[in-house]
């Protein structure tokens, strides 16, 4: 049986996703948050299958402060957007998925590289593990995964646009499985947009629950 959706899974998405990135998760008491020091300062809380009650809640403090941004994990997707609606909050993504796959069902072997004039590096860092591909020196895709217990969470899967469509964003994902099954991980997360999902799920990967994301 695949992983099931539940706010302790959630907690490990976000405890790997933020190694990864060198954030610091922050609970003050309603929600989780992080700060984004590797891109603008802006502050990032998130809620986990919230009641509507606590979701408009922080929605209204969200739309008060210019600097933060809410990103909402939920089976309940319509009905919260419908509830914000009369807030006239800005979403900036409706569609992206919370997913997991078995990692014992995944190539313990680097895979093979598309074409001669690739090359592929990788790195351990804090907590984290870095993969990076480059054509003739050229930097063309990356991605990163942590180990948080059990589970493996990969993070930032990105393809530069003139090496798209050749296969890159599978390679480094099934790099960084062969990387983190050097350890006990049992099951991948990972957070993806509408356009990545199609990419994991050919690669065996199950949707868990939507998420959505919203500012003032």
């Amino acid at each position: 049986m695949g992983a099931q959706a539940s706010s302790e899974l959630f907690s490990t998405w976000l405890t790997g996703w933020s190694t990864c990135r060198g954030y610091e998760p922050h609970d003050d008491g309603s929600t989780t948050s992080v700060v984004h020091t590797d891109e603008d300062n802006e502050t990032e809380h998130f809620l986990y299958e919230p009641s509507t009650e606590l979701f408009l809640k922080v929605a209204e403090e969200t739309k008060a402060d210019p600097t933060r941004i809410l990103t909402v994990v939920t089976s309940r997707l319509q009905e919260l957007i419908g509830a914000v609606d009369p807030l006239g909050m800005r979403i900036l993504d409706r569609k992206q998925s919370l997913m997991s796959a078995d990692m014992q069902a995944q190539d313990v072997e680097d895979p093979r590289l598309p074409d001669d004039g690739y090359s592929f590096e990788r790195q351990r860092e804090g907590g984290c593990q870095y993969v990076s591909v480059s054509f003739d020196g050229e930097h063309a895709a990356h991605g990163s995964a942590a180990v948080v217990g059990d589970y493996a969470v990969f993070d930032r899967i990105v393809t530069e646009d003139k090496f798209r469509r050749r296969g890159l964003a599978t390679f480094v994902m099934r790099a960084l499985i062969a990387g983190a099954l050097e350890e006990d991980v049992r099951t991948g997360l990972l957070l993806t947009t509408a356009d990545g999902r199609a990419l994991y799920e050919f690669l065996g990967w199950e949707h868990l629950t939507d998420v959505f994301v919203i500012r003032g």
